[in-house]
């Protein structure tokens, strides 16, 4: 009953905290006019100049941008959802909470922040059905992801590069691209344990920066205090921030985090509400692209729409429409619009516009595979939330200074790693060629240091645990979205392909060979609970991956993959146009040939950054 009275009073506190900054409604507020003037009239057909379709990380982002740009025209973004503030309570702004509502379980999802989608039989987890968490409300996945941010590798960007045919994409020309979103500022080290220094280089950020804020929390996990000793013990070298095109080696990445009030920056927070109260941008929220328009020559006109599923109306576009709905949604929104496979869209009686094959093929995501899981003798990352006290205390300090556990989103420390030579070895020669063909600086796997209180056994107390687990960064498997349906409230068919190559199923084995080495270097791990010590042989470690490790940490790209030649998969060019229409572009993470070595939070900010830009740049030459 005590800790159900804090809980209360958690959200009490909030709900009066701060009432002198922004509000919700403020943030939308300018002098001489009314917020409403911030948003569409849903069911009321309307022109804009450029209609971008998802309010999410790319198309705030997007839509914001070209607003602000290009004052004499008009900007109109759909989004499906609506105000997360308003639809998640504080779990979504307060960053201790962001894995809520984010596991692998089918019921472990809420409906008014997320699309519920649910994949396909899983082979690689034993014919399981994931919940695939995909952002439906304004700031998307920004404003339900773990906030982790780091940039990719030069030899990632490179690839790209020699992919799309355009050296816009090399490393020093995207460099500024990476910067441009955001404003770091450095840890407060007042609030963090003396052996919690990250490392951090302010010549990667410009000064003054971009509208989202990034930092370290004013907290540190207390297990990774040990973390540098036992990965640099492991053999891993220090990396200088994962912020200079080199993630290779360990420690603590900064966060999406609000350093004066440690709450969550997102694209809604950061873009449209600053956006929309300053440009005629205009903001449908709580409605659904249906399908695109064409004119007689392929020209893409304008978007059908729905309000909650009824009241259709229409956005026509005088100069573009741009989809940014995400890996899963884009590639579903072009399908039903008539741009896909042929084959599929006839299936379906959708009248085709483009034949693109590619449109939905070469799903490629970095899977998490579990962790090695040992007793602890230090308080885990919740342990904080077991007494009523201890709640009450640390929801003071957060209320007062945006401090404690509450700042800190997940676990805050990482490394990346290429194999060593002694777990490569013995591995089939197709597995081997396959890691040879990597650049020299893309990781094979992302180990996380974390912890968690878990029961070890039914109505059992919970233990402090501590774990190395493992993301697949490269892999060969791939998955696809297609569709069941022309009308796409129904949801599309997602099979993400986890682990079907025997590559995959190869590295995965070695990953976990690997994060048992760095276990043992760190210090208050003890006894190993997960898989056990009985779990030896490459046999029993692929059965454990496949039973209990395999899972999402929501990472999907390429669906509409950028390339050079639509006859080989390409969905767009390398300024994300269509291929086989004009006036549709698509800037979000399916546009990228595959997933970032990591988390995909960086990466899509660069790339919408530089997307956009396109579209400014070609506007103004108009």
């Amino acid at each position: 009953m005590r800790l159900f009275a804090a809980l209360l009073s958690l959200s009490a506190s909030l709900a009066t905290a701060n009432l002198d900054d922004d509000s919700l409604l403020r943030q939308f507020y300018a002098q001489g006019r009314l917020t409403g003037n911030s948003f569409g009239n849903p069911g009321l057909n309307a022109t804009f100049d450029y209609v971008v379709v998802g309010a999410g990380l790319a198309g705030a982002l997007t839509a914001s941008r070209l607003a602000a740009a290009l004052p004499h025209m008009t900007v109109a973004v759909i989004e499906a959802g609506s105000f997360y503030e308003i639809s998640n309570g504080n779990y979504s702004q307060i960053p201790y909470y962001s894995t809520k509502y984010v596991g692998p379980n089918p019921d472990d999802y809420q409906p008014l922040i997320d699309w519920g989608i649910f994949s396909e039989l899983v082979p690689g987890a034993n014919g399981r059905v994931i919940h695939y968490a995909q952002g439906k409300t304004l700031g998307g996945s920004s404003a339900r992801n773990q906030q982790i941010y780091h940039r990719a590798t030069r030899g990632w960007y490179q690839r790209i590069a020699e992919i799309a045919g355009d050296d816009a994409y090399q490393w020093d020309n995207i460099f500024p691209f990476m910067k441009k979103s955001f404003t770091f500022t450095p840890p407060n080290f007042e609030y963090r344990a003396v052996n919690a220094s990250p490392n951090y280089t302010l010549s990667t950020f410009d000064s003054p920066g971009g509208p989202v804020q990034l930092s370290h929390p004013k907290y540190a996990q207390t297990i990774s205090s040990f973390g540098a000793t036992g990965y640099s013990a492991a053999g891993f070298p220090a990396n200088d921030g994962f912020l200079n095109g080199d993630l290779i080696g360990y420690g603590y990445w900064p966060f999406t985090l609000r350093e004066e009030d440690s709450t969550r920056s997102s694209t809604e927070v950061a873009f449209l509400s600053r956006t929309a109260a300053r440009t005629s941008l205009k903001i449908y929220q709580s409605c659904m692209a249906r399908n695109l328009l064409f004119d007689a020559n392929k020209r893409a006109t304008g978007v059908n729409v729905t309000v909650n599923g009824l009241k259709p109306f229409t956005l026509s576009a005088r100069e573009e429409v741009i989809v940014s709905s995400g890996f899963i949604h884009s590639p579903q929104l072009l399908m039903v619009s008539g741009i896909g496979p042929r084959k599929m869209l006839e299936e379906y009686n959708i009248r085709v516009i483009s034949d693109l094959p590619g449109v939905g093929q070469n799903l490629h995501d970095t899977p998490a595979i579990g962790s090695i899981t040992h007793r602890m003798d230090l308080p885990s990352r919740d342990a904080w939330t077991r007494s009523a006290d201890s709640f009450a205390a640390n929801t003071e300090r957060w209320l007062a200074n945006g401090s404690g556990p509450l700042s800190s989103p997940a676990s805050d420390f990482a490394g990346w790693e290429k194999f060593p030579e002694s777990y490569t070895t013995n591995l089939s020669q197709p597995t081997r060629d396959f890691l040879a063909s990597l650049p020299s600086d893309w990781p094979n796997i992302e180990y996380v240091l974390a912890s968690a209180s878990q029961a070890l056994e039914e109505n059992a107390d919970t233990t402090d645990t501590g774990s190395i687990a493992m993301l697949m960064t490269s892999t060969t498997s791939r998955g696809n979205i297609s569709i069941r349906s022309a009308d796409n409230s129904i949801a599309p068919v997602v099979y993400l392909g986890w682990l079907d190559s025997p590559e995959d199923q190869e590295l995965a084995v070695a990953a976990y060979k690997r994060a048992r080495s760095v276990a043992s270097h760190i210090a208050p791990f003890g006894e190993e609970i997960k898989p056990g010590k009985n779990v030896t042989t490459d046999a029993q470690i692929l059965a454990y991956i496949k039973a209990k490790g395999v899972g999402a940490i929501h990472h999907g790209a390429a669906t509409c993959a950028m390339g050079q030649d639509a006859s080989r998969g390409a969905v767009v060019g390398s300024k994300a146009r269509v291929f086989g229409v004009s006036g549709l572009r698509v800037i979000d993470a399916s546009v990228l040939p595959f997933s970032a070595p990591g988390h995909t939070q960086g990466v899509t900010y660069a790339h919408a950054e530089k997307l956009v830009q396109d579209v400014i740049d070609d506007a103004m030459e108009r």
